[in-house]
């Protein structure tokens, strides 16, 4: 059986954050922190998203992870980040480059 079909979601939650903390410049520690500024709320969320849909992670192992969160926060970080996506493009180009980097 060829495997060159079946895509296997090998990436860790801490791969997505890693990388999106390079890509933002800022250390992986502050998305974990309760931060509200946009500087922080904004690659989180979209770390979340991306978390959801590269990894086999749960909605409340995310929100463990990245401080504590409440699966329902996941939940609106993850929406926001899809309605943001559709609106605007460079939230699409962002989360297309992150996406290539992390499948590296």
């Amino acid at each position: 059986m060829s495997t060159e079909h079946v895509q296997v979601r090998v990436n860790t939650i801490e791969v997505v954050e890693q990388a999106v903390a390079y890509f933002f410049g800022m250390p992986v520690e502050d998305l974990h922190q309760k931060g509200t500024t946009r500087a922080v709320t904004v690659p989180r969320q979209i770390a979340m998203y991306l978390a959801k849909h590269m990894t086999d992670a749960s909605l409340p192992e995310i929100g463990r992870h990245f401080g504590g969160k409440h699966h329902t926060t996941v939940m609106h970080a993850i929406a926001k980040v899809e309605e943001r996506r559709r609106r605007e493009a460079g939230v699409a180009a962002t989360i297309g480059a992150l996406v290539k980097s992390i499948r590296g």
